[in-house]
């Protein structure tokens, strides 16, 4: 039979209220909250394949993808106008949403905390170019019809951010009942306690599906280079202007991503987040593939031998 899972819990996932193992010889990846899975006396033995899918890198020094979700068509990115705004760590998310192949939603919370809303989402919408940006109140029940807009019946979305952004009480009242645990957050840097534990898929009062997330303070990304540039659209496209076609921005000559960089028109922050993410891009890359890491180690060697003949060197 075919079930979606809807909870994973240590051993075991839920579908349907219905706890499921994995059968002696599976041998496909392991299922996540999203999946559509075949089942067998309450065993799973065969995934479906997946129309998207999250997955970063697992949290600690572990080299090892970990799944966040599956089959899901709209992420919202949830970000608190107080002290949990961070463009850095937005750029992070819509990569990682770039890389799963669904549709990216910023929402903007708390904004009754934030003295200069407007300005705020300029700033977000400069660094979130392709996705849809919108200020919201849960708790005050503005801009929930935009969100409703997105979530039409079948449609699978899932919320995605910090501890303490409002992901729990924006689902309360997606939900119209107080379901998830909410907490305050410190004062001090508006961080919140994980009220969330575990990621679970609910289905809404007008049939569409969420997907609700533990907050992510460390998001190692499992990626690849296409996913960053993807994410960095404004970038890409002054990049074909530049003068060589590998050109890393840095102190090329003819460079257009420098030149509007003195022109005030990109800000250096965004232009390092994103050498930032590609160098982890490219090292995701390194692990996983031999050729990729011999070809890299290849190529550092040669740089550390001709630095030795380097007249700085020459002493």
């Amino acid at each position: 039979m075919k079930f979606r899972i809807t909870a994973q819990h240590r051993g075991f996932w839920l579908a349907s209220e219905q706890a499921l193992t994995l059968a002696g010889r599976y041998e496909g990846p392991i299922p996540c909250v999203g999946d559509w899975v075949e089942t067998r006396e309450s065993q799973i033995v065969a995934l479906h394949p997946r129309a998207t899918f999250f997955a970063r890198r697992a949290a600690g020094t572990r080299k090892e993808q970990q799944a966040i979700a599956a089959n899901v068509d709209v992420a919202f990115l949830v970000m608190g106008l107080d002290g949990d705004f961070n463009l850095r760590r937005l750029e992070r998310y819509l990569v990682l949403v770039r890389e799963s192949g669904a549709w990216p939603v910023v929402l903007l919370t708390k904004g009754d905390l934030c003295e200069d809303v407007s300005s705020r989402l300029a700033a977000v919408r400069s660094v979130a170019t392709g996705a849809d940006v919108h200020a919201i109140s849960a708790p005050r029940n503005e801009g929930l019809d935009r969100v409703r807009t997105y979530l039409q019946p079948g449609i699978t979305g899932v919320l995605m951010g910090s501890s303490g952004a409002g992901k729990s009480t924006l689902l309360n009242v997606l939900l119209g009942e107080q379901r998830m645990a909410t907490a305050e957050v410190r004062l001090a840097d508006s961080r919140g306690r994980h009220t969330t534990t575990h990621r679970e898929l609910m289905e809404l009062p007008d049939g569409a599906y969420i997907i609700d997330t533990p907050g992510m303070r460390e998001l190692q990304l499992w990626v690849d280079e296409e996913s960053v540039a993807a994410a960095f659209p404004d970038i890409e496209e002054l990049a074909w202007y530049c003068r060589f076609t590998d050109c890393r921005h840095q102190s090329e000559p003819g460079c257009a991503v420098r030149e509007a960089l003195e022109r005030g028109e990109i800000e250096e922050a965004r232009i390092a987040s994103l050498h930032k993410l590609r160098r982890e891009a490219e090292h995701i890359a390194a692990e996983s593939d031999p050729l990729v890491r011999r070809a890299r180690n290849a190529k550092w060697k040669s740089i550390n031998k001709s630095m030795k003949y380097h007249p700085k060197y020459l002493r």
